[in-house]
């Protein structure tokens, strides 16, 4: 059963200025409905992707080629609440932006 995903209305407005083309920030909202809505317990809760071992958030990141744009890489970072899991609710509380190279 796929998670209720909320978005802080800070980082949704961060996310909808990101350098990306339409297709591009398109691709990545498909990734988070399909990959962060349905992420796995063994992903979600294993301690590599959390900052420290009891954090109540853990990271997913995400490496898009926008070739329908400026031709850059980029990794989006999303920092996921998930202290409400068990009541099948997670927030993205936190989205970091690296702009890589030309390809």
């Amino acid at each position: 059963m796929p998670y209720h995903l909320d978005i802080a209305d800070a980082e949704q407005q961060y996310f909808d200025n990101l350098p990306l083309s339409p297709e591009a920030k398109g691709r990545v909202r498909r990734f988070v409905e399909q990959f962060i809505a349905n992420v796995p317990d063994d992903f979600r809760l294993d301690p590599g992707n959390r900052p420290t071992p009891n954090a109540p958030y853990f990271k997913v990141q995400h490496v898009i080629w926008d070739c329908w744009g400026d031709g850059h890489m980029h990794a989006i970072d999303f920092h996921i609440r998930d202290d409400k899991a068990e009541f099948g609710v997670l927030l993205i509380v936190f989205i970091d932006h690296v702009l890589g190279q030309v390809l």
